[in-house]
Order: C-alpha cells, then structure tokens, then sequence
C-alpha cells in the first residue's frame, strides 16, 4: 500500500481515515494543517505535522496527498491548499469506494473521494478535489468541475454541468440540461429548475413547526 498524508483534521478527515483504513486502499501514515490551525500533535493516533513544514518531513517522492478539507468558502480553502501541494510535487490519491457504482473510473479525477453509495453514471465525469458523500448521484452525460462538494443524497441529472467550487446540500436536486454557474450553493433539499448565475445561494425554506403539542398528535 502507498503511504498518504491527509491534509486536514476535521470531521471529513477523520471519517476517510475509517474508510481508508477499513478498504486497504493506503496507509495513512500522518495528518498536516497550516500552522495556524495546528492545535494538536495527534490525530486519531497519528502524528500532526505543520503544512509548511511537510516538504521537509513527508517529501513528494515519498507520500502521495489526499486534501480533505470540508467546503468552507464553497470550497476554496481545500482548493487552495490543493493547488499549493501541487506546486510542491506531490501527487494524490483518489478514492472511490467499493460500494459505490461509478461506470468509469477514469472519469474521476485526482484528489477526489466518492464514499460508499455513490453513483456516477456512463459519460458522467467529476473534476479534480472533488468530495461526493453517501448517496450522491451525478447522471450520464453530466460534468462536474473542480473543487465541488456533494452533501449526502444530492442528486444531478443527467445533461447538466456543475462548474467549480460548488456545493449541492443534503437532498438537493439539480433537473437536467441545466448550467450551475461557478461558486454555487444550494441548501439541502432545494430543487434547481433552471440554470444559475455565479456566486448565488438557493436554499430551501426551513421547516416550520406544525403544532407544539406531538404527544396528541396524531400520526
């Protein structure tokens, strides 16, 4: 198994070591963040080291990369760091579980992680530093650009392109044909009927409370 530093130590983190551990897919053998975010020096049992300093510790001729940083500023952040990791040599891992249905692994590109019951459909093809959850779905003849986050259960159909930076929420649909624009969020079960415009949010209207009293409702 290659050896992999995971480049962040948040909730995405710790649950890829899990799967990575749980597949055998590589052996993580060290986590990195920036200096400023270091807080700790362990991780789920594994060394944390200072992102400046990783070229030194873990060079690129020894350790691939896997960046996974959640999609704080619709993912900017994970893009950034990825790109720096790049200028620095190193290469990456991606990730698709066994238990996702994805028709052609080749469309997926680097530094992406497709977790457990994902679909990715014939012709369909995910960009680089991409983060699909469980249950996400991406429909034939679709493309998905860079640096995008799919929440568990968010759905595209087929014909549409999601380009970079975007984020599709828990339950979220996309309908097909459609275009959504760069640096997109759509909140969790929001459903897109036409194309978007770059930078705008779409979010659902929270749920509201239907009685205050649930012991005599009747269900």
């Amino acid at each position: 198994m290659e050896d992999i530093v995971i480049i962040g130590t948040g909730n995405l983190a710790e649950i890829a070591l899990e799967y990575l551990q749980r597949d055998r897919i590589a052996n993580v053998i060290a986590f990195s963040v920036e200096k400023l975010y270091n807080k700790t020096k362990n991780f789920c049992g594994l060394e944390v080291v200072n992102f400046e300093d990783l070229k030194l510790k873990y060079p690129p001729n020894k350790v691939k990369l896997l960046v996974l940083i959640g999609p704080n500023k619709v993912n900017t952040v994970r893009e950034r760091l990825y790109k720096e990791s790049k200028n620095k040599g190193y290469q990456f891992l991606t990730y698709i579980s066994p238990k996702a249905i994805v028709f052609d692994k080749n469309c997926i590109g680097e530094n992406c992680f497709i977790f457990d019951g994902c679909i990715v459909e014939p012709k369909a093809t995910i960009g680089v530093n991409t983060i699909m959850w469980s249950g996400s779905i991406v429909a034939h003849h679709s493309q998905v650009g860079a640096h995008c986050f799919f929440a568990p259960g968010a759905v595209v159909s087929g014909k549409t392109r999601v380009k970079e930076n975007c984020f599709i929420g828990i339950n979220a649909t996309v309908r097909d044909n459609l275009v959504i624009a760069k640096k997109n969020i759509i909140g969790c079960g929001g459903v897109i009927k036409k194309s978007t415009k770059e930078n705008e949010v779409y979010s659902q209207e929270g749920t509201k409370s239907y009685s205050e009293n649930s012991i005599d409702t009747h269900l």
